[in-house]
């Protein structure tokens, strides 16, 4: 039966990656159709590659740094359920999220000359640049980089980094729901990509689950709450962008794709 729900796992593991690693290519697509991106909120550009650069840091100290696992392992009886697509993920959305910021800044693709970075943006990404380098810091002045159990260690410290990638998903959404709100439309923001975004959270958390079914203990999830809460929360915000574009400013003129 484990090695049923293992297969299953990596089987749902690798469907979540593609489905959630599509998600931007609608967008993409769009913009380079139309020589514009006018439909994206810049803060909703630079908080998700932000975002991306923590959950990819994230994730690959997870699986391959010997220290933060052990500290993991020792502080939670259990190694840490992030996988190698988990790390693709993370890595082929940076990507992603980084091609889209040259559309907007080096292709001279169109934008509103309202759409500029905030200054609230800035300042929170400046604060979590900040938060990283002190904690390296106070990190190493104070054990070095060996293992540390029951302080601020390193563990501690990328897994906090996972977290704030949870702020920084909501801080990006929030402009872009906003930004919707005021032009009374989903013109531009492809709701193709919010399908396939909501299809890969949801298989991520099904993966989570059956990761704790394999070691018998489902409150397994909650020691991996990066991973957790971003499926969640992408949830929560694509149901809002559903309701956006299917009900508030539906228009039947933009279709189901909404890429022409």
């Amino acid at each position: 039966m484990t090695i049923e729900l293992t297969t299953v796992s990596a089987i749902i593991g690798w469907i979540y990656v593609i489905g959630w690693g599509v998600a931007n290519y609608p967008t993409i697509l769009h913009n380079r159709r139309c020589k514009s991106v006018e439909g994206i909120s810049m803060d909703y550009l630079f908080f998700n590659m932000m975002g991306f650069v923590l959950y990819t840091t994230y994730t690959s100290c997870m699986i391959f740094n010997s220290i933060i696992r052990e500290e993991f392992y020792l502080e939670n009886g259990e190694w840490p359920l992030i996988k190698v697509n988990d790390l693709i993920f993370g890595v082929h959305n940076l990507l992603t999220n980084g091609y889209m910021i040259i559309q907007a800044y080096c292709l001279g693709y169109s934008k509103k000359d309202s759409q500029k970075v905030s200054i609230g943006a800035k300042v929170i990404i400046g604060c979590v640049i900040s938060y990283i380098i002190i904690g390296l810091i106070i990190i190493y002045h104070n054990q070095g980089w060996g293992v540390v159990i029951g302080e601020f260690n390193l563990m501690k410290l990328v897994t906090y980094m996972g977290l704030i990638k949870i702020g920084m998903s909501v801080c990006k959404n929030i402009p872009q729901i906003i930004y919707n709100f005021e032009r009374k439309s989903t013109n531009g923001w492809p709701v193709l990509m919010i399908w396939f975004d909501f299809f890969g959270a949801s298989m991520s958390l099904i993966q989570l689950i059956i990761d704790a079914l394999v070691v018998n203990d489902i409150m397994n999830i909650f020691d991996n709450k990066p991973k957790l809460f971003l499926a969640v929360q992408v949830i929560i915000a694509d149901s809002i962008f559903f309701l956006q574009h299917y009900y508030l400013y539906y228009d039947e003129g933009e279709g189901y794709f909404i890429l022409e």
